[in-house]
């Protein structure tokens, strides 16, 4: 039986003998009474040996120092393999450590040569395409979007001037590209978050072509915007109407002419840009800005009124003679046009309209169909010249003031032309700084003028931007003179 008997307490000390050892005390951290971890010791390779792999490898230290990594990485891989190297002249032999067997061939100093050929070839090809502005443009933009957190921190002005610098575009002369340049890049970004960084590459991150042409189209809608007709006529033979426009002198062409011009020496590789005008039928010297559907014919808005004023015509119905953009998805043809919000709107932008209960009433009106609503007739057109100036006419501002964000995130205005940096106020970064020492009243020069948005302010015409433009192109051509022949009398 055992005994219930209780055992007396023991108390356990470090001083007793006949107790078990205990466990050590855990080990305490690194202090001055304890010697410092020894250094760390890189094995070392002669000069000569590093000379001899480099020109096995078929590389040149000095010219390309920056591979100097592939050949330590193949004495490396060749020590770990108890491999020596030892120079015999101007041939290697790769020695075995316990034997001393020597070879002129080793494996893993054929697949680093392989690998130094690649090298080269990938480093050739980007020397190729670093003298290509559109993929300096594509590696300045990877470099602006990967890693970013913020969209506020994606530009700043310097990335913006040297995309302009690629691209060819004066802040100085076309301030109004300057604001498509810095929402391109911005696109990136949220197309980089859409996507994920991970299917993100140099190749992929922008779509410089598609920049280009719409910074001529740009161009083309700020030319007819100053244009007196609204048309634009060919530089060379100044008769016919323009229809295209070159990407590196950006001057408007007519077929013949851009095929005579382009057809040898370097202007071979300048892509160029198909643009669309419509002449009016009746007067046959203005744009067209309306659409007859039911005589199929393009009118100017004065030769509309005049010709329309009575009669049936009264009741016929208009639409647009030319291809519009939705407001929503600028790379969607428009389709419909919202009464309510006075919108031009693509099927895909109707069809996520259409989802909000608040907009599923909204009347809709077809842009190309011949079938129209009696609601949109000729006495709307006032309706409609509306919808065309405030919704689908590009503004084109000329301010050269933008707003960036620092490192803190903090607003401030930069000026493309002077270079001037003035701190934002956050709740009002729509109006830009005054130049110093003037106000409102007291503002010379035309391109200030019109700036100012003030009464009786500038013409955009008179504009520095608007005169250096106008060299690219012909806005007035005399009329046709018709000349009579008489028969000779006999």
């Amino acid at each position: 039986m055992t005994s219930t008997v209780p055992k007396p307490k023991v108390q356990r000390t470090y001083s007793d003998p006949d107790l078990p050892e205990l466990l050590q005390l855990p080990v305490r951290p690194a202090s001055s009474y304890e010697p410092r971890p020894k250094p760390k010791e890189h094995p070392q390779f002669t000069h000569e040996a590093v000379e001899a792999m480099a020109k096995k490898l078929g590389l040149d230290i000095e010219e390309h120092p920056d591979f100097q990594w592939l050949v330590r990485d193949c004495l490396l891989a060749l020590r770990d393999e108890n491999f020596t190297v030892q120079v015999r002249g101007e041939d290697v032999e790769y020695v075995y450590k316990y034997t001393d067997e020597a070879r002129s061939y080793h494996p893993i100093v054929e697949a680093h040569r392989k690998m130094a050929e690649g090298l080269l070839m990938v480093q050739e090809s980007l020397k190729m395409k670093r003298l290509d502005p559109q993929y300096r443009v594509k590696h300045l933009v990877y470099l602006a979007i990967m890693g970013e957190k913020d969209a506020r921190g994606v530009t700043n002005e310097k990335l913006v001037e040297e995309v302009m610098e690629l691209l060819d575009v004066n802040p100085l002369d076309e301030p109004y590209l300057v604001p498509r340049i810095k929402v391109s890049i911005e696109d990136c970004y949220f197309r980089m978050k859409e996507i994920g960084p991970e299917n993100i590459t140099i190749d992929n991150c922008i779509d410089v072509e598609s920049l280009i042409v719409n910074l001529e189209l740009d161009r083309i809608g700020f030319l007819k915007k100053i244009s007196p007709s609204g048309l634009l006529y060919c530089v060379e033979n100044q008769t016919q109407l323009a229809d295209v426009i070159s990407t590196g002198s950006h001057d408007v062409l007519c077929y013949s002419s851009a095929v005579e011009v382009h057809s040898t020496g370097k202007r071979q590789d300048m892509p160029l840009v198909f643009f669309e005008q419509v002449v009016c039928a009746e007067c046959e010297v203005k744009a067209a800005d309306i659409r007859d559907q039911d005589d199929m014919e393009n009118y100017c808005y004065d030769c509309f009124k005049a010709t329309h004023a009575r009669g049936k015509r009264q009741r016929h119905c208009v639409s647009l003679p030319y291809r519009t953009f939705c407001a929503q998805f600028p790379e969607h043809e428009a389709s419909y046009i919202c009464f309510e919000t006075s919108e031009v709107l693509s099927t895909k932008a109707v069809a996520r309209m259409r989802k909000s209960a608040a907009r599923q009433n909204f009347t809709l009106f077809g842009l190309r169909k011949a079938a129209y609503s009696k609601k949109l007739f000729a006495n709307n057109l006032d309706r409609l010249m509306n919808i065309l100036q405030n919704h689908i006419d590009r503004q084109y501002p000329l301010s050269p003031w933008f707003i960036f964000y620092d490192k803190a995130l903090a607003p401030y205005w930069y000026n493309f032309q002077t270079h001037e940096k003035e701190p934002a106020d956050p709740n009002n970064l729509i109006e830009p700084p005054l130049p110093q020492g003037e106000d409102d009243n007291n503002m010379e020069g035309t391109d200030e003028q019109y700036l100012s948005n003030a009464a009786g302010a500038g013409n955009l015409r008179d504009t520095h931007a608007a005169r250096f433009a106008a060299q690219g192109a012909v806005f007035d051509v005399p009329p046709p003179v018709h000349v009579k022949f008489a028969l000779p009398m006999k």
